[in-house]
Order: structure tokens, then sequence, then C-alpha cells
């Protein structure tokens, strides 16, 4: 009896290391499984690297041209504000770097899992990366000009910026890797689609279920870019208590910093829900998001009642996807709720029984699972 209690660690953990090695063989699979997933997943990475490193050229002539201009000022209240505004668009930097490593795993999750609708994502949201190298500039431009009004400091205004070698290639590299992203993504829609057809089967209203399934999956992977941390980033920009254009009472602060917090646990308890395809998980959820899009309409208010001046556009972009995309959230949350008890489960089951740890028994890998125990079942496709 000790014996067979002792053992049962290293059986687990043997188990565990071939479910790793079984995904890792999955992933693998998926991801060569025709030139097309080959190229879309090379793609991605390409231009991110690219792109990444763009952007540190890009934030090296940031700090550049904010010494320069430090080095001519003379005023100290100017030099303070000009400095409070290119850490801003620092901020904004950094964010672009961690969304292009957020777009490789994006896309990467999305071939793995052969989310069509992801994918079709992904080439919309490359498209939006041209706008952002755009928002650079234009924060960029007003930062100089508004160093120049401030400080009274003509001379300035002879520091070249290099916006054609600097912003412009990367806007360029975003068009051309959308425009080629656009058209992997047609190739990928035909084969995944196909591939969705044989295993949910000819059902329309089914099909609609799995998709609108597919559609909050990954609205909860955007949300992770385009809401937590956009609320972190909204932690370190507001202050607390001060003046100036980006400040927030301590009441309001403690607010959006509980909210913050809470759509972590927010994330984890809708993938539970739909995991369970829990009625009241998924209620809360709903329940809870009204809530997370007050608080970010309150900061938008915030961000856009500053002066034309003390505006900063990319912080105010960035709250308004947060907002639309907590709605769609909210709203797809809804839809996924009315298709519960529907059928799907049944579906994803037959696709994804797993092997107990505790029982290695040849009837147990013929059944898939341990008579009696729960059968999990995955959100992702086969992932």
């Amino acid at each position: 009896m000790s014996q067979q209690t002792s053992n049962k660690p290293t059986v687990k953990l043997n188990f565990k290391a071939l479910k790793i090695k079984e995904k890792v063989t999955n992933w693998y699979v998926k991801a060569t499984e025709s030139k097309w997933t080959c190229f879309f997943i090379i793609t991605s990475i390409v231009q991110s690297i690219i792109a990444i490193v763009m952007e540190i050229i890009i934030v090296e002539r940031n700090e550049n041209a904010s010494w320069e201009f430090q080095v001519q000022a003379q005023n100290d209240t100017c030099i303070s504000y000009s400095v409070d505004r290119i850490n801003n668009i620092y901020g904004e930097n950094i964010i672009f770097i961690l969304f292009n490593i957020f777009q490789v795993w994006f896309c990467f999750n999305a071939i793995v899992n052969q989310n069509t609708i992801q994918i079709i994502t992904i080439a919309v949201i490359n498209y939006l990366i041209g706008i952002f190298g755009i928002i650079q500039i234009v924060e960029i431009e007003k930062w100089k000009k508004t160093a120049i009004e401030n400080c009274n400091l003509s001379s300035f205004d002879s520091y070249d910026l290099q916006i054609v070698s600097h912003e412009l290639p990367l806007i360029i590299l975003s068009l051309l890797c959308a425009t080629l992203m656009g058209f992997l993504t047609w190739k990928l829609y035909q084969a995944f689609g196909w591939n969705i057809y044989k295993k949910i089967g000819a059902d329309p209203k089914m099909q609609g279920i799995y998709r609108t399934m597919l559609i909050f999956v990954m609205l909860l992977k955007l949300d992770l870019f385009f809401m937590i941390v956009m609320s972190i980033e909204v932690c370190t920009v507001f202050k607390v208590n001060e003046q100036g254009a980006r400040n927030l009472s301590a009441p309001l602060y403690v607010i959006h910093a509980v909210v913050t917090g809470s759509l972590f646990l927010l994330q984890t308890l809708a993938y539970r829900s739909l995991n369970k395809e829990s009625h009241l998980g998924t209620k809360i959820f709903i329940g809870m998001l009204p809530l997370v899009i007050a608080d970010f309409i309150m900061l938008l208010v915030k961000s856009t009642t500053a002066s034309k001046q003390d505006s900063w556009y990319f912080l105010i972009i960035y709250i308004i996807s947060g907002i639309i995309m907590a709605i769609l959230t909210f709203i797809w949350a809804i839809f996924l709720l009315k298709n519960f008890d529907k059928g799907l489960k049944k579906h994803l089951c037959q696709m994804n029984l797993d092997v107990s740890p505790y029982d290695a028994t040849s009837e147990t890998h013929s059944t898939g699972t341990r008579p009696g125990s729960p059968i999990r079942w995955a959100i992702d496709d086969d992932d």
C-alpha cells in the first residue's frame, strides 16, 4: 500500500512530462501544417523583430532630442515640463515594443488553435500599427513645438527629428506586413474553415455557436493588452492629488487600482466559466464589466479635459480602445451565455478527452478518462 502511494508522485510527474511533450509536439505540427502557416508565423516574427529594432532607434532619437533641448534651455520649469512629456512618449515606445511581442504570441496562438476569427483580426491589427506610427510623429512634433514655445527657445527649431528615416520606415513596414498578412489570412481561412467544418459538422446553428465562442476567447486575449496593460499604464502616468494635466484624487486612483487588479480575476473567471459552462460565473463576469467600463470612461474624461497643449493623443486613443474592447467583451459574453447547454460542450469534449494521471491502466487509455472523473474541455480548439 505504501509502495503504491510512493509511486503516485512519480507517475504524476511522468504523466505531466508526457503531456507537455505531447502539447509541444502538437504546437509544432499545427505551426508547420502547411507552407501558409509557416509563412504566417515567420512573417509575424520577422515583422516584430524589425519593428522592435526600429522602435529602439526611435527611443534613442528621442533621448538625444531631449538631451539637446535640456542643454540649450535655461529655465528649470519649462525643462521639467518637457521632460515629463518626453517620458510619456517613452511610455508609448515601450508599449509599442510590448505590443509587438504580444502580436507574435497572438499570431502563434491563432495558428496553433486554428482560430479563424483571430487570424482575421491579426490582419486588421497590423494596419492599426501603421496608424500608431503616425501618432508617434504627431506626438514628437508636438513635444518639440511645445518645448520651443514654453522656453522661448527658437534655436531648437533647427533640430532635425529625422522623421523620414525613423517613423516613416516603421509605417511602411507595418502597412506592407499588414497587406501580406491579409493575403495569408485568406489562405488560412480556407484551410482552417474546412478543418472546423469536419470537427463541428454541417449544422449552421452549431457553427454559429462555435464561432461565438471563438470570438469571445479572442476578445479575452486582446483584453490582456488593450485593457490590462492600458490600466497599468494609467496607474503609472496619472498622479494622485497633484497639479497637472493627468491627476486623480486619491479615492479615484484607489478605485482604478482596484479595477486594474480585478481585471486579472475577471480573466480567470471568464475562462473558468466558459470551461465549465457556468451560468453563475458568466453572469458575475457580465455584471462586473460595466464597472470596468465606467472606470475607463472616467479616465477618458480626465484625459480629454486637459488643455490642448497638455493633451496626450496616444493615451486618449488607448483608453478609447480599452472602452471598445470592454463593450465588445460584454456583448459577446451575453451571446456566449445564451449558447450554454446547446451542445457545444459535447463536441469539444469529444475532441479533448484527458487521460487521468492516477490511472495508467488500459481501461483508462481506451476510454480517455478515469471512470467518474469530470471531463475537461478546451476553449481553444485542440490546444
